[in-house]
């Protein structure tokens, strides 16, 4: 029931510890590409590139004379930094109350602090699909494009090297099938190469959900429906290419599936994912390039009071914090949460997707 005043006014209101996020949803390509980053070393990433095999060799016999002109077979792929900040805003009469006040419940600052990380995480979510317009992190829209949407890619145009684009599939009539996941898969793989494989398959909930329609009528055996139809478990932390649980066929019921494994590799859903779009990605020559600046520090990006997603999927510490500085003409505290670098493809010819999807 609701009390009126003369309750309200004379008795406490219960404050439960901890802040539930009722904004954020699965953020799951940022949280891969933010594990286990590595650090920028100069003014730009650069990666050295073949475009051509040699032309100097040949069959002979007898003294044939041997080709020994000199070839120019390479180029390099290059990378930018770029940069995003969220500010954290204390205002200082609001802190003095909260850290003063014998009934604190929550830190106004770690509430502060986590709706930050949360904010910055997904902004940087959006971009990291995104085809890194001006400022912005390059993202997939960028990486897995054949000139349909940029032109160019790490400073070289795709017109002019075919083999910087990566593939793209439009589906006939919207309609997914197991055999465009297949001939997707095949497209961007060197036949019989685990290396040049796709070790990932990321998509919308919708897709997903298309897929395992797909592959209900495949299912012959009786299976203990032990665990209710999810989108996947698969996490920052969750090793290269590994569906989960590990080397489970990942069929948890007959009623639906918990995991998608196609042709040995995990399919996740990602409420970022571009709409409409199904992305078989190969994650060994996808990074994110970390640039550290010695004058900030460290700090952790989980979440210290709030319940919600970034819980579920966590995140590493891929942060840095400018400390919190008291503004001349005012009272309170400002910091600055900063990630700076770039996401970088050394490979986009090994990444693809197939584009268009509206049904099964």
């Amino acid at each position: 029931m609701v009390f009126t005043d003369r309750v309200v006014d004379i008795t406490y209101q219960d404050i439960l510890p901890s802040v539930v996020d009722f904004v954020n949803n699965s953020n799951v390509f940022t949280a891969k590409m933010l594990t286990n980053v590595k650090n920028w070393k100069g003014v730009t990433e650069n990666q050295p590139i073949t475009i051509a095999n040699s032309t100097t060799g040949g069959s002979f016999d007898g003294m044939d004379t041997f080709s020994t002109a000199a070839t120019n077979n390479t180029r390099q792929l290059t990378w930018y930094v770029k940069g995003y900040y969220q500010s954290v805003v204390v205002p200082g009469i609001e802190k003095a109350v909260n850290g003063n006040s014998e009934k604190q419940v929550l830190s106004l600052v770690a509430t502060r602090l986590d709706e930050a990380k949360n904010s910055l995480a997904n902004s940087i979510g959006d971009q990291f699909y995104s085809v890194g317009a001006g400022k912005d992190f390059e993202g997939l829209g960028v990486v897995v494009d054949n000139g349909t949407l940029t032109s160019s890619y790490a400073g070289i145009t795709r017109s002019s090297l075919s083999s910087v684009n990566a593939d793209v599939t439009a589906v006939t009539n919207g309609v997914i099938t197991l055999d465009y996941l297949s001939s997707e898969f095949d497209n961007i793989s060197a036949a019989s190469s685990g290396q040049e494989a796709p070790t990932l398959g990321l998509t919308t909930k919708a897709i997903w959900t298309f897929i395992e329609g797909l592959l209900q009528p495949t299912v012959q055996a009786l299976y203990t429906a032990t665990s209710i139809s999810g989108y996947n478990r698969v996490s920052g932390g969750t090793p290269v290419g590994t569906s989960v649980p590990s080397g489970d066929a990942a069929l948890k019921g007959a009623a639906g599936f918990e995991a998608i494994t196609y042709r040995g590799k995990p399919i996740v859903a990602d409420d970022k994912a571009t709409s409409g779009t199904y992305f078989w990605l190969n994650e060994r020559y996808l990074e994110f390039r970390r640039l550290l600046d010695s004058e900030l520090k460290s700090v952790s990006s989980r979440n210290q009071v709030t319940d919600g997603v970034y819980q579920d999927v966590e995140f590493p510490s891929f942060l840095q914090l400018r400390d919190f500085l008291s503004p001349v003409n005012q009272y309170g505290e400002i910091g600055v949460l900063v990630l700076l670098g770039n996401l970088i493809c050394r490979q986009p010819r090994r990444q693809g997707k197939l584009t268009g999807i509206t049904s099964n």
